[in-house]
């Protein structure tokens, strides 16, 4: 008796395992690519930070426009994407310049950047997540 029910058990484990591998996810990543572009009143908006930050909290992504207001997000030095998930977004115009760290001024709404109204979802594999931003509204300057 004692030996049908070892067989039975393992029968089931051999069946069971798999199906659970299969659900969990074999090396299943945390992350979605993120790219996509950035208009300003319909034109592409050049050399600005594009920042995701998770909700409620969690490690920011980052990238910055191309000419043409196109950017890519990068995680870490070796991971790109953004978490999978709900992110505030932050669009600014205050980037650094040169080797100094001089700052450029900031040309957009506080509603873009600093108290930014902008959410956004990652989710798993590729993402490509538009912008569209305008200069109404009150600008503030960083204080660095």
């Amino acid at each position: 008796m004692e030996i049908c029910q070892r067989l039975r058990f393992k029968i089931v484990c051999l069946l069971l395992c798999p199906l659970i591998v299969s659900m969990v996810g074999c090396g299943a990543s945390d992350y979605g690519s993120v790219t996509g572009t950035v208009l300003a009143e319909g034109k592409p908006l050049a050399n600005a930070m594009v920042t995701f930050t998770p909700e409620p909290a969690g490690r920011p992504s980052s990238g910055v426009t191309d000419e043409n207001g196109v950017y890519n997000l990068i995680y870490t030095q070796d991971q790109k994407g953004a978490l999978i998930g709900q992110h505030t977004v932050r669009v600014s115009t205050a980037v650094a310049e040169g080797d100094y760290g001089k700052m450029s001024k900031e040309k957009l709404p506080a509603k873009y950047n600093i108290a930014s109204e902008i959410k956004k979802e990652v989710k798993a594999g590729r993402n490509v997540i538009d912008i569209e931003v305008d200069f109404q509204g009150k600008v503030i300057q960083p204080g660095y």
